[in-house]
């Protein structure tokens, strides 16, 4: 035996010069050609499907069936976001229920945003110190921050594990900002376009283009830092600057981050489903009316018979007539029941043939003239320093950027030398103060309310809860049981909402940990819809005083 062995050790001293080391017979009964994680990302087609939900809302059920995104998209952005962002007022008396939470709805949201986190985690997980996975990981990564800042934007403070956890700690907002700057910052970083990167169908977003990835990060960050401007100035311009000196830069014109089109139920585009299939009609709401009515100076050319004598031209592209009397004008909002008559048929509604044509329109997830009225808010109010004249330019390309989206470039010189007012008192000009609601950071924010329309209203509603601006009319009814009082101040930031409730069964099931995260709000707040998150301070930069 000990011979044996000496000439087995032999042969293997003699092989390495060949070899490197002795042949492993087991590897001979492997098949060669089975794809192994060197050279396939199994978890590519997860990512891709994951990107695609964290848009447009879809999720599984227990019985595992998917839900389609006609459900969260109507109860959730539809007539919740969208209601307080008031771009529409939602058809069937469904805003009847103004601030008042649904629970059935929270509880969806709640468990669909921990189905995408759980996926995003196991691609992740999976995928680390793997070559082949490398930029697809920093993917997922942004992708986790974009889920939970949208999700933390609805709630407020909640869990946000990295790692498969049974039953996680809810994390404070403002450390939950930590993470979202450490992540996008590495993530960034880590992405490298000599590697594999998800491509096609995979990605519905950007089809493989690892920069737009890039640039779409650094945006993100951007948007985030942001909404620190009245909670941590010291942070909100280190990450600004951060963003815009990050790998990749910024979000540039025609990089907009849109999900491809689908058909079929609970997958087209949504609000088809609702006003085309389904025949509600999404009206127009008398604070967008104001917004939209007389800036710009450029004379009504619609087919109403009742309408504004001067209107931003890409109002008549958002808002069809009434169907009932062929009017342009819009419902107040938050009307109670006996008020809600007819409000589908008497007011304008969502475009049929400008936003409408089709169920396969694109869903606006991030644009362009976001990042420029970003930056135009970051140079006028000396978060980067740089000055007015930066951020007139900035404001000036998401106006022009916004125009061209909507067929009207030829309007937009005579638009932004208009020093004309809209029926808060905002002019275009950005050189323009006369009056009050004139100010420049309330033409920026009206600017970058006007450009997100429909899709991007989270970002409404959070300038809204942010900085009060731009101006709206107050709801006509806010339930006084948890904190609204009655007043019609457009001033008062606390008569709009702040945020929606956790779900009851977090309270019923996971009490201590439920417990903890009501006091992640803050001292006497309550889990209701008046409480503030972390980065709403109840600051009002709304000067206007039209009401």
């Amino acid at each position: 035996m000990k011979t044996k062995k000496i000439i087995y050790s032999l042969g293997c001293t003699l092989l390495m010069g060949l070899t490197s080391s002795c042949v492993d017979y087991d590897a001979l009964n492997e098949n060669p050609n089975k794809p192994t994680s060197d050279m396939y990302d199994f978890n590519e087609a997860s990512l891709g499907t994951t990107l695609r939900y964290g848009i447009d809302l879809n999720f599984a059920d227990a019985t595992g069936s998917l839900v389609g995104s006609a459900h969260l998209h109507e109860r959730i952005k539809n007539l919740n976001i969208d209601f307080y962002s008031q771009y529409i007022n939602p058809s069937a008396g469904w805003t009847t229920r103004n601030y008042l939470p649904n629970d059935s709805w929270n509880s969806d949201l709640w468990k669909a945003h921990f189905q995408w986190l759980s996926a995003l985690n196991t691609i992740i997980n999976d995928g680390d110190g793997l070559v082949m996975s490398q930029n697809n990981v920093q993917i997922a990564r942004v992708w986790r921050v974009y889920i939970q800042s949208q999700a933390s934007d609805f709630f407020g403070p909640m869990p946000f594990p990295l790692v498969a956890a049974e039953n996680p700690d809810y994390i404070a907002l403002d450390k939950q900002y930590e993470i979202f700057f450490l992540e996008l910052d590495d993530a960034v970083k880590k992405m490298d376009a000599n590697l594999h990167v998800i491509a096609g169908v995979n990605d519905p977003i950007y089809f493989g283009v690892l920069a737009y990835w890039q640039s779409f990060a650094n945006s993100l960050r951007l948007r985030l830092a942001m909404k620190l401007s009245e909670v941590d100035t010291q942070t909100c311009s280190k990450e600004a600057i951060n963003a815009i000196n990050a790998p990749g830069g910024l979000m540039t014109s025609g990089n907009d981050a849109r999900i491809s089109g689908t058909s079929g139920w609970g997958n087209a585009y949504n609000y088809y489903m609702y006003q085309v299939s389904w025949g509600e009609k999404m009206s127009l709401t008398t604070s967008f009316e104001k917004i939209l009515t007389g800036i710009g100076g450029l004379a009504y050319n619609g087919t109403a018979t009742i309408h504004p004598e001067k209107i931003d031209p890409r109002g008549v592209k958002f808002f069809d007539p009434s169907v009932d009397g062929n009017a342009w004008k819009g419902v107040y909002p938050g009307l109670n029941a006996e008020n809600h008559v007819n409000v589908g048929k008497n007011h304008a509604f969502m475009s049929e043939k400008y936003i409408l044509p089709n169920e396969k329109r694109k869903v606006d997830c991030f644009l362009y003239e976001e990042v420029c009225f970003l930056l135009a808010e970051a140079y006028e109010r000396n978060i980067i320093s740089g000055g007015t004249a930066l951020a007139r330019e900035w404001y000036d390309k998401g106006v022009i950027s916004s125009f061209g989206r909507w067929d009207e470039s030829a309007n937009v010189e005579a638009y932004l030398a208009s020093t004309e007012p809209n029926s808060w008192g905002t002019s275009a000009h950005y050189d323009s103060n006369n009056g009050d609601g004139n100010s420049k950071l309330e033409k920026i924010i009206t600017q970058k309310y006007i450009a997100n329309y429909p899709d991007v209203s989270y970002q409404a509603w959070n300038d809204k809860r942010r900085l009060n601006l731009p101006a709206f009319d107050v709801p006509e009814y806010r339930d006084p049981a948890v904190g609204y009082v009655n007043s019609k101040d457009i001033k008062d930031s606390k008569n709009f909402i702040s945020r929606q409730a956790f779900p009851q069964n977090e309270m019923l099931v996971n009490k201590a940990k439920y417990d903890a995260g009501v006091l992640l709000l803050g001292a006497g707040k309550a889990d209701n819809t008046a409480s503030n998150i972390w980065w709403d301070v109840d600051a009002n930069y709304c000067t206007s005083n039209n009401q």
